[in-house]
């Protein structure tokens, strides 16, 4: 991909600039946007700050701030465009989004750019004061780089499942101005992502806030990377993985009785010993996305323009807890009812986006479990989580209902935090009885992989995704 940077901006650069504007070596000093990463990451705490600034940019509205989330859902069939509404994402909502559409030319150009901060971290070369932590800093870097590459490859390739040897996204590991990387294959991202990912578990020993990425995060991250390719020996990864997680990582599953107080809280917690959460990224008053943040795009004080499938509404028994979080009203001018979500409350502070929670390891597990002929196991780590959100329901499917049950539950526990579409993608399956007014979308359908954008092509002429040439 050609579009990268080679300079990294800091601005503590430019506070000590103006520190320094009296004296008389200002005129011989290099302009701030000259300063490379080889110069700029010179210690642990350059990396520490080239850090907060990766993590900065998965806040942006394109990627997790509201369009990685949102789409996650709003291109299935838990979420749909109410007739009122702001004109965002109408595209997407009708199945009929163009080639240069601004919100997937975000994704992709915001993940790269996230992608260009962690490779310059990984391949920094600090004067070392503390070992540990400039492990622990580039190891979150090698995390972050897999999430990125996964997001894009869920996006931009058919899945896994479909087609190893299919085009996949370029893979960009160094800094090259003039570099025009091809495709790579979906076998080959996927391999690149896992290798990042064992790296990351490597090297992280620290456990800092869920805001920052730590070694089970990394191992959870890997389990739904696995379960995405969906191969035996990938699954067996994924189960044992996802057991690692569960027992190891000092993390309890989200419980009924604290379920309401979770999805209103807007800090991060303390990862050493946290409820449910293994990653999230984190918006306040100060670094937001204003009126471009999910819980906006949600709220009914905000724009309020997505609302919940009725079909999903129905799906939770009344004795769920999950099903608190839709609230049936009306909307002025607009539908009556209307299914109103409210996992994203906080239109003040905006909150977080969970990237990945303790009970999506608990599905992996199951549906992997499943996969492997581990029926029992599988049982047992879908009722264990059932359990925390009806104490009414019980697990008792086998053969293949007992595989729906678990997608079933998926959709349920994950609705509104991105999952459903590319779930329904892996599995190949048709999207149907959607909200709105496109009801049914084939797996056939050329939209369900987005078009390298235009502006990209331009660029570096890679190839594009059938159907949208």
């Amino acid at each position: 991909m050609k579009r990268n940077f080679k300079y990294i901006i800091y601005s503590g650069l430019v506070f000590g600039t103006l520190l320094s504007a009296c004296s008389k070596d200002f005129l011989d000093q290099p302009p701030y946007t000259s300063v490379d990463a080889t110069t700029a990451l010179a210690t642990d705490a350059d990396i520490l700050t080239a850090l907060n600034g990766t993590y900065a940019g998965m806040r942006n509205t394109n990627l997790y701030g509201r369009s990685l989330p949102l789409l996650g859902d709003l291109q299935a069939d838990n979420v749909f465009i109410s007739t009122r509404n702001s004109g965002r994402f109408t595209g997407h909502n009708l199945n009929n989004f163009v080639v240069n559409n601004a919100d997937v030319l975000g994704i992709w150009e915001n993940a790269y750019r996230v992608i260009l901060r962690a490779n310059n971290i990984i391949n920094a070369k600090p004067t070392i004061t503390s070992q540990a932590n400039v492990n622990q800093y580039q190891g979150e870097a090698y995390a972050i780089r897999a999430l990125m590459y996964f997001e894009l490859v869920k996006t931009f390739s058919r899945p896994y499942t479909e087609n190893p040897a299919g085009l996949g996204v370029p893979l960009v590991l160094d800094f090259n101005i003039e570099g025009k990387p091809a495709r790579a294959t979906v076998e080959e991202t996927y391999a690149q992502i896992l290798a990042d990912l064992d790296k990351a578990y490597e090297l992280m020993t620290l456990k800092p806030t869920t805001a920052r990425l730590n070694k089970y995060a990394a191992r959870g991250l890997a389990a739904k990377v696995n379960l995405f390719k969906g191969t035996p020996a990938s699954n067996q990864l994924a189960y044992d993985q996802a057991v690692e997680v569960i027992t190891s990582s000092n993390t309890s599953l989200l419980t009924r009785t604290n379920y309401a107080t979770y999805w209103s809280s807007s800090i991060a917690q303390t990862a050493a010993a946290s409820n449910e959460t293994l990653f999230e990224v984190v918006s306040d008053q100060i670094d937001n996305a204003g009126f471009d943040e999910l819980a906006y795009f949600y709220g009914q004080q905000g724009y309020g323009d997505a609302l919940a499938n009725p079909l999903l509404y129905a799906a939770y028994a009344d004795t769920d807890i999950r099903k608190s979080l839709i609230q049936v009203t009306a909307r002025t001018r607009a539908e009556n009812p209307a299914y109103v979500v409210r996992k994203y409350p906080d239109l003040v502070n905006y909150g977080t986006k969970k990237v990945l929670r303790l009970s999506d390891v608990y599905l992996i597990a199951a549906e992997a479990a499943y996969n492997l002929g581990r029926t029992a196991e599988a049982t047992t780590y879908l009722q264990t989580l059932v359990a925390q959100r009806d104490p009414a329901a019980t697990v008792n499917e086998t053969g293949p209902a007992l595989f729906e049950r678990i997608i079933t539950e998926r959709r349920k526990e994950l609705a509104f935090e991105g999952d459903r579409f590319h779930t329904l993608n892996r599995l190949k399956r048709d999207i149907t009885d959607r909200g709105g007014s496109v009801k049914n979308i084939p797996y056939t359908d050329f939209r369900r992989v987005a078009p390298i954008p235009l502006s990209e092509l331009d660029r570096n002429p890679i190839t594009q995704n059938p159907g949208w040439q």
